[in-house]
C-alpha cells in the first residue's frame, strides 16, 4: 500500500498561516500609501 499525505496548503507557507488574508490586506495597504506618497512627493496629487 502507497502511504496518502494530503496536500500541503499554500496558506501554511505563509508568514502568518493562520491570519493570511490579513498579510495580504496590510501589503495592499502599505502599497497604496507608497504610491500615494511618491505622488505627492512629485507634486501629481
Amino acid at each position: 500500500m502507497t502511504d496518502y499525505k494530503p496536500k500541503k496548503s499554500w496558506h501554511d507557507d505563509l508568514p502568518f498561516p493562520k491570519r493570511w488574508l490579513y498579510y495580504i490586506a496590510a501589503k495592499i495597504i502599505v502599497l497604496v500609501v507608497l504610491v500615494y506618497v511618491a505622488l505627492r512627493w512629485k507634486g501629481l496629487i
